[in-house]
């Protein structure tokens, strides 16, 4: 009824991820969102993430410790802006319209 030698303890691996922040003000309101950028990882992985991303130009980046509840909360939240405005082929002639508007404008004058 002893310890048995071949067991192991439990050793848990901490789980980071890497999102970005943006603050915009809105009707005078400060409105405050956060993008999840990579999938939870290990630590030295999402540090190497986030090392990446601003060398790639992008501000406001940090590495986050992995709480499952949190991180759901983000996508369930980030899912609904990704889809609250869904493009549709009349805007994509609209902005074609637009672009090629300028470019004659830009031609022209």
């Amino acid at each position: 009824m002893g310890c048995d030698n071949k067991q192991r303890p439990h050793i848990f691996i901490m789980k980071y991820y890497v999102t970005k922040t943006e603050l915009k003000i809105v009707d005078g309101k400060l409105i405050g969102t956060e993008t999840i950028l990579t999938k939870p990882s290990e630590e030295s992985a999402a540090i190497e993430g986030a090392r990446r991303f601003r060398a790639l130009g992008t501000e406001n980046v940090h590495v986050v410790k992995h709480v499952a509840k949190r991180f759901r909360k983000l996508m369930r939240e980030q899912n609904k802006r990704r889809k609250e405005n869904p493009l549709t082929v009349a805007d994509i002639a609209e902005m074609a319209k637009q672009a090629q508007d300028e470019i004659c404008k830009d031609y022209e004058g």
